[in-house]
């Protein structure tokens, strides 16, 4: 596999997901605040990592699972959307309690959510259960994203999946990584991605004030979501729950293989 523009040739293409909590690094990207030396793809998570693997993206955030069945990339230090508990956006809601669940259906938008479900189930709560599609008779459904801020908790028994993760492991769960494919030239990128991160994570009222946030999110929790929810710098904990996270995949059958972390550049 390689970027679709090697070192030096070309204008790159970025690619991210419009989530809310993209914004803090995005948003002066889009809104012209730091000039994007790349032309910028907004899409899903998953389609995001499938366009990197098919060298459609030269750089983008992609679930962290998706890093370890994609050769040929690089994580790039400092940048992460990651949490240490609970993080609101990556739910499980059930009509039962989670030793009664039998059936899921998943939202197949966030690969690394579904991967972090299924280990949840084989190697916490040792439960065989069903995955199914979204929209399936079933026991349980995963939410993700801020479609978690709207749906119903009535009648429902919720699980945070960053805040499970947390309790039997004492470790952040990372979602997702901002990777580089072999044989891009990524500096100049990176330096504007650098400089949108630190002007965004300082742009909570524009972003929480900003026509296009769902109403049943409210200022206050988006606040709260956006400054103390997520974590955007890849710190070294954050480091130390990724490389966990593969280990245990992997022993669990979650993935094929327990990749090494190879870092730009």
């Amino acid at each position: 596999m390689g970027g679709s523009n090697p070192a030096g040739k070309g204008r790159l293409r970025f690619g991210c997901h419009d989530f809310l909590n993209s914004q803090p690094l995005i948003r002066p990207l889009l809104n012209g605040t730091v000039e994007p030396p790349f032309e910028i793809v907004l899409d899903s998570p998953a389609r995001l990592a499938d366009m990197l693997k098919e060298g459609g993206l030269d750089l983008a955030f992609i679930p962290a699972v998706e890093y370890a069945s994609i050769p040929g990339l690089r994580i790039v230090p400092g940048f992460s959307i990651a949490a240490r508990g609970d993080v609101k956006t990556v739910l499980m809601h059930s009509k039962k309690p989670v030793g009664e669940i039998s059936s899921v259906a998943a939202d197949e938008r966030s690969r690394t959510s579904v991967a972090l479900l299924k280990l949840l189930f084989r190697g916490f709560f040792k439960r065989d259960v069903a995955f199914v599609a979204a929209g399936e008779p079933a026991d349980a459904v995963l939410v993700i994203g801020d479609d978690a801020f709207s749906v119903s908790r009535a009648e429902r028994v919720v699980y945070d999946l960053a805040g499970e993760w947390l309790a039997f492991t004492g470790k952040p769960f990372v979602f997702s990584v901002l990777c580089v494919a072999d044989g891009v030239n990524a500096d100049e990128a990176i330096t504007a991605l650098k400089k949108s991160k630190e002007i965004g994570v300082k742009m909570t009222d524009e972003i929480c004030g900003a026509k296009g946030i769902p109403a049943a999110i409210g200022r206050e929790v988006c606040e709260d979501y956006v400054r103390r929810r997520i974590r955007y710098d890849l710190a070294p904990a954050d480091v130390e729950g990724l490389k966990l996270f593969f280990q245990l995949a992997r022993r669990h059958g979650v993935i094929e293989r327990e990749p090494p972390l190879r870092f730009y550049p």
